[in-house]
């Protein structure tokens, strides 16, 4: 009950952080469900190959599934670890944003989510280049390797963003800082 109260609450006060939290839901739901069936799909094609050919959107492995077992799985871990990471990544931006309070913004709580949300892009970051070192890596072996834009893109993009969250991180624990002696203050 005290929970649905806060709810009600918050979309009469912070109705804008209140749609921007419903859109975040729905792009984590997204992920989930990508992150999932990647993973269930993945398993899947261990003991049916066939299943490679089509394992999400289009996504046909089976060639390197016939080329070599284990290097198949190497790229499938990537893939499936990433779009866990990224998942996760808006797990904490829900998370920042159910707890944030325009009122009173700065919170540790709040603080420490955001620096979690810098580390969790980083990670992304390097998982991307990581993976994308593999692929590379295969290709100059003749390893047939589809385009995987879609599932790996944007590792300059993720270390941006984790550069700028940590900024704002920063501001944050200040922010903490400050409102913590104003209260002394007051």
């Amino acid at each position: 009950m005290k929970l649905q109260q806060q709810w009600k609450e918050k979309w009469v006060t912070q109705p804008g952080l209140m749609l921007i939290t419903i859109v975040i839901w729905s792009i984590f739901i997204g992920l989930c469900i990508k992150a999932g069936a990647l993973l269930f799909t993945f398993v899947y094609s261990l003991f049916n190959p066939v299943v490679a050919q089509d394992l999400f959107e289009g996504l046909n492995l089976y060639e390197l599934l016939n080329q070599h077992f284990w290097n198949y799985i190497g790229v499938m871990s990537f893939i499936v670890l990433i779009a866990g990471q990224k998942a996760h990544l808006f797990y904490l931006m829900i998370l920042v944003f159910l707890k944030i309070n325009l009122v009173h913004p700065f919170s540790k709580e709040v603080s420490k989510r955001i620096s979690e949300i810098s580390y969790m892009a980083l990670q992304i970051g390097l998982s991307i280049i990581l993976a994308s070192t593999y692929l590379k890596w295969l290709e100059k072996r003749s390893f047939d390797i589809p385009s995987l834009d879609g599932y790996l893109g944007g590792a300059f993009e993720y270390l941006l963003m984790a550069a700028l969250i940590y900024a704002i991180a920063q501001v944050f624990k200040r922010g903490v800082e400050i409102q913590a002696e104003n209260e002394l203050t007051v």
